[in-house]
């Protein structure tokens, strides 16, 4: 079931659930409902939220809001317009950073920085994708920085594409790191096979709801679509740590 089409029956489900139900027997109704209807959706997060009698519910990298009775549920952003912080990104945060945590490093290629490590950013990107190519065109100004560069390589046009078999034989290339860049400079790298992470790489980029690419995800699982120069990357990053130190 489609996330759309997962909303919509959740508010028709969650309607017919009638009578008040009290705060303390609000996550046991939700989850009832949740596994009544939807066998396959596991809740990964249920917790209050700081709207009284509103129930935060995560599936995954998918977050709604629903009544304390049962009766009302939405998706979308809380946003608390005191502190201007934006609440749902708190939870997906943890999610995009958890999600990648468990994916080993070794199923990944990475551009070290020539110095000291500052930031690691874990980057989805398409080898024909001129953002991408654009993006990785300033590779060195990323090291210079101190950005390690993790890719996990997303070809949009699909598993049998162009775009799918450079991406293959890019990772199963001797020096991948090189042939990358020789791809996202319009090269067409020789055709190779071999045991390789791609369709997992594709399938983690739809789990953190990927929409395009490329797609960054930073050390405090902040989400950057698109391209973004990598001055500008390095100072956003810079201001989420002194503000997580506040």
């Amino acid at each position: 079931m489609n996330h759309t089409s997962l909303v919509a029956a959740a508010i028709i489900v969650l309607s017919a659930v009638a009578g008040p139900v009290q705060a303390n027997e609000a996550e046991d109704t939700i989850r009832k409902v949740f596994m009544q209807r939807f066998p396959d959706a596991r809740i990964d997060h249920l917790a209050e939220s700081p709207i009284a009698g509103i129930f935060e519910v995560g599936l995954g990298s998918q977050v709604f809001y629903v009544s304390g009775d049962g009766r009302y549920v939405f998706n979308g952003k809380l946003i608390d317009l005191e502190t201007r912080r934006d609440l749902t990104e708190g939870y997906l945060s943890k999610v995009r950073m958890r999600t990648l945590a468990e994916f080993d490093e070794s199923r990944m290629i990475i551009f070290e920085p020539k110095g000291e490590t500052k930031h690691t950013i874990t980057t989805f990107t398409d080898v024909d994708c001129g953002f991408c190519r654009k993006m990785h065109s300033e590779i060195d100004s990323y090291a210079d920085l101190g950005i390690r560069v993790r890719y996990m390589l997303y070809p949009r046009a699909g598993v049998k594409s162009k775009s799918y078999e450079k991406a293959v034989s890019v990772w199963c290339a001797k020096d991948q790191r090189k042939e990358l860049t020789f791809a996202k400079t319009g090269g067409v790298p020789d055709r190779r096979t071999c045991e390789n992470p791609v369709t997992e790489h594709m399938s983690v980029a739809r789990q953190l709801g990927l929409q395009g690419t490329p797609m960054t995800i930073t050390e405090t699982g902040e989400q950057i679509m698109g391209y973004m120069p990598a001055q500008d990357l390095f100072a956003q990053m810079e201001a989420t740590r002194t503000q997580a130190f506040q």
